[in-house]
């Protein structure tokens, strides 16, 4: 900024110093020839009879600090009169100043050619010419230009001034500038570590606030995790204890025996996944490896076998035998499919069924996803709350958690899918998972589906 503005209003100011300068000198030399010459001194035909006119300007001029010498042009260009007497009679139509003088205009060279000067002002170091067109009386009719070589020492010092104090100006002017800056930005910058160390604070105390989130996220899905489970364990004693106290013999042994057995199996679930949640840390991390899909749907829908039967509802898989095997978390799906079963068993009035459909999905023979979808009869989900049923908390249910649907959104993102609620051919609700291509290997073909209906 502060060369900038050095170059810019020195360039201004050295314009207007040598403006003045030449106006200054076009007036003092019209002011000599006014008293020195006459009209007829530029139109006389005999120029010995004028030069000693010419000669005494000359003389009273260089009285003056910086006047060298000058020359007259004629209107036509042609040299008048002249300290180097060869010049007188030559004609200079060619020089651009003059031309420019003959039109009425003060025109100066700063660096006049050698050529052009006189035997006088070749003894100076340095010298302007200034072209000067001089009028008649009635100031309309042009006499000749005179082309003034002057000093230029004196210039050059105003100048080179001008500059100094400009270059002085502008550097106190910049230096003010920065000290005012300096200042404000040290206070901004102090104000900005304030800001940080409250950032700072924040973002503390946002951290503690996501930690007590995510314990009370833990216990939401802690509850309902065991709660299905234990919900079975309820329903096998149930069955157990009714036969028991109706049958006798080898039959009712067996039975008990399988009833049993059913809920080791779910304590051994309930175990497993406390032992899961347990390790905080990560809770949420898959651990990818090669599951049949179908047997994994399968085995959900026979661990809630009971659920069921005390719900009267009726179970139906229609799963693609030539399903690929896919890379995802085992336990993570169980609960998805677990949760979603659940849910579709409680939305289902008596009478009604659930629908459970696996199928690849691909084109050209090359698979490029499993899709995943349950269906029930139930009175469906309204359309406005579709998107919300994902929403931690938010359910509809009387006594709900809200936890499941967004347990299970956020399991299968983990997994690489994507799960979504689709128009139903039933008046009940459709609910699509997609896992993608990336989590089948790669020499997966897609083969023609081998339908396997189970009631």
């Amino acid at each position: 900024m502060t060369v900038a503005l050095w170059f810019l209003v020195s360039n201004y100011l050295i314009r207007q110093i040598l403006e003045h300068e030449w106006q200054s000198t076009a007036q003092l030399v019209r002011a000599d020839v006014r008293k020195f010459l006459e009209e007829y001194d530029f139109k006389a035909q005999d120029r010995k009879s004028v030069g000693p006119k010419f000669a005494a300007l000359l003389e009273h001029m260089r009285l003056g600090p910086d006047i060298i010498s000058f020359r007259v042009y004629s209107p036509a260009a042609v040299v008048l009169w002249s300290d180097d007497k060869r010049l007188v009679g030559k004609a200079f139509r060619e020089n651009r100043q003059l031309q420019q003088a003959l039109q009425g205009n003060v025109v100066a060279d700063r660096n006049p050619s050698l050529e052009s000067v006189g035997a006088a002002v070749k003894k100076s170091a340095e010298a302007i010419e200034v072209y000067v067109p001089i009028y008649g009386d009635n100031g309309r009719d042009l006499l000749g230009v005179f082309e003034t070589f002057k000093r230029a020492d004196a210039i050059h010092r105003d100048v080179r001034n001008a500059r100094i104090v400009v270059l002085l100006g502008a550097l106190g002017g910049g230096l003010l500038l920065y000290v005012s800056l300096f200042v404000i930005v040290r206070q901004a910058a102090r104000k900005i570590d304030e800001q940080q160390a409250n950032l700072l604070k924040m973002q503390t105390e946002l951290i503690a606030s996501q930690r007590m989130a995510g314990v009370g996220e833990m216990a939401a899905a802690v509850a309902h995790g065991i709660g299905n489970p234990l919900s079975s364990i309820r329903a096998a004693a149930q069955v157990a204890m009714l036969e028991a106290g109706t049958e006798t013999g080898a039959a009712v042994n067996g039975r008990m025996k399988e009833s049993l057995q059913n809920i080791m199996h779910q304590v051994d679930r309930v175990q497993k996944r406390m032992q899961g949640l347990l390790n905080f840390a990560k809770p949420m991390e898959p651990h990818p490896a090669p599951v049949d899909t179908n047997a994994l749907v399968h085995d959900v829908v026979e661990t809630l076998r009971s659920r069921f039967s005390n719900a009267e509802v009726a179970s139906f898989l229609e799963l693609d035998e030539s399903l690929p095997k896919i890379e995802l978390d085992a336990n993570h799906m169980e609960q998805v499919f677990m949760g979603l079963i659940t849910n579709a068993i409680e939305a289902t009035p008596k009478g009604g069924r659930i629908t459970v459909r696996t199928r690849a999905l691909g084109n050209n023979g090359k698979v490029s996803g499993v899709e995943v979808s349950i269906e029930d009869t139930g009175n469906g989900i309204p359309v406005e709350n579709r998107e919300r049923v994902f929403e931690p908390f938010f359910t509809t249910k009387p006594h709900g958690t809200g936890i499941g649907l967004a347990l299970a959104k956020k399991f299968v993102e983990r997994n690489g899918g994507t799960i979504a609620i689709s128009e139903s051919n039933t008046a009940g609700t459709k609910i699509n998972i997609t896992l993608p291509s990336a989590n089948i290997p790669a020499n997966a073909t897609r083969q023609d589906p081998v339908w396997h209906s189970v009631r």
